[in-house]
């Protein structure tokens, strides 16, 4: 099919796409009468489904007052709905950078850190994703990063967590480089499409006490992770850290409205209280992206909501218990309702879609996010496509 737009991180003549019908829940139905369930919230960001009826109430009651706003006005329901997002992630002390994607929450979070701390080198590691614009694809260490000649110098690597004596490596970066001149260090708190891997709270604590020690920031990239999808309201939860700066976006309105965030401490926003804060969006804190925040954070507070996520959550690694035993499972890591299996074998993602399920397939590896709103019927119907499939290409 020749088509009058691209289709993103593939050949165009090779693109595989599918048309859609319509959608309900955590389900999408295609033009053919194919039913698929959505096992990976679209790309980590449908976590109430395709058309949460809170999140629809709120756009369209924003839609019919101020649809749209000037960066610097202030119309009801912003100043309201953002202190409600800082109780929410625990961070009342500091304040929000609204943005329209996960790539300008890194951009704006990277460009934050090296204007208060005057230094220009940001620490990031290999196994990462933090976004398609500039400064995120330089943070980022997975192959989307090589074809744009990103700008040289100023991202350095530093090992994976896993790796022996990863902090001790990580100091002696820091001391070749020059701890005068390392702005920052970004991490997403738990990787996405890059395997689900996450540091020991010891390897976080240590990441802190290296970025106290030798006065750098600590960026978290919290955009998959954010907005209850390992378990927690947010990744950081599950570590006794504090960053610097939290970046947000996907969860945040559940996908429904391109939107995001970014957190600063105190420090940092005391900061600007007396300097220019260069930064800034012609659709900063669009009033239907924070309204759509306000449908998730009615969604998220539902004694409903949290009795079925926990329920699933339950079920998740039941059903990927099951999996593991099969021949073709190498690993399984999961946190949450986010998942990786690592396989002895490559299964083409065709296989997975033409049995009804929609899924990441990459090579030797399956990414798993199901929306936080499935319930138990469709999570095991959805688990047993997965579990057939993979029995069947042993």
């Amino acid at each position: 099919m020749n088509l009058p737009y691209y289709v993103t991180w593939t050949k165009q003549k090779d693109a595989s796409t599918f048309e859609i019908d319509c959608v309900d829940g955590a389900t999408v139905t295609t033009k053919d009468g194919l039913r698929l369930i959505d096992m990976s919230s679209i790309s980590y960001q449908a976590h109430f489904g395709h058309n949460h009826p809170t999140i629809i109430k709120h756009i369209k009651n924003q839609l019919d007052t101020i649809p749209m706003s000037s960066p610097k006005g202030i119309y009801p329901g912003k100043n309201e709905t953002t202190l409600q997002l800082l109780q929410y992630m625990k961070k009342e002390n500091g304040k929000i950078f609204y943005t329209t994607s996960g790539a300008e929450s890194v951009e704006n979070a990277l460009k934050i850190a090296r204007d208060i701390t005057k230094k220009k080198i940001v620490l990031a590691r290999s196994n990462s994703y933090h976004g398609a614009t500039l400064g995120a694809l330089s943070a980022t260490g997975d192959w989307r990063n090589a074809p744009h000649i990103t700008p040289e110098g100023w991202v350095v690597r530093i090992p994976e967590p896993n790796e022996n004596n990863a902090l001790e490596k990580t100091r002696e970066i820091i001391l070749q480089n020059g701890p005068e001149k390392i702005a920052a260090i970004i991490l997403e708190t738990i990787t996405g499409g890059n395997g689900v891997y996450s540091g020991s709270s010891e390897w976080w604590k240590g990441i802190k006490n290296l970025c106290v020690e030798f006065n750098i920031l600590l960026i978290m990239d919290e955009v998959v992770c954010g907005f209850e999808r390992t378990g927690k309201s947010f990744g950081y939860m599950h570590y006794d850290v504090e960053p610097d700066l939290l970046c947000l976006a996907k969860g945040i309105t559940g996908g429904m409205i391109p939107f995001g965030a970014v957190w600063t401490s105190k420090k940092i926003s005391d900061y600007y209280e007396d300097n220019i804060l260069c930064c800034g969006l012609t659709n900063y804190a669009h009033p239907l992206g924070v309204a759509a925040l306000k449908g998730v954070l009615e969604i998220v507070h539902n004694e409903e909501f949290i009795k079925n996520l926990k329920k699933i959550i339950v079920l998740f690694i039941q059903e990927l218990e099951k999996c593991r035993l099969l021949p073709i499972v190498k690993e399984i890591r999961v946190q949450g309702m986010l998942c990786a299996i690592d396989l002895h074998q490559t299964i083409e993602g065709k296989k997975f879609f033409q049995n009804g399920v929609y899924l990441v397939a990459q090579n030797k590896r399956i990414i798993l996010a199901p929306p936080l709103i499935i319930n138990e019927s469709l999570l095991k119907d959805g688990m047993s496509k997965i579990y057939q499939v993979l029995k069947e290409s042993i």
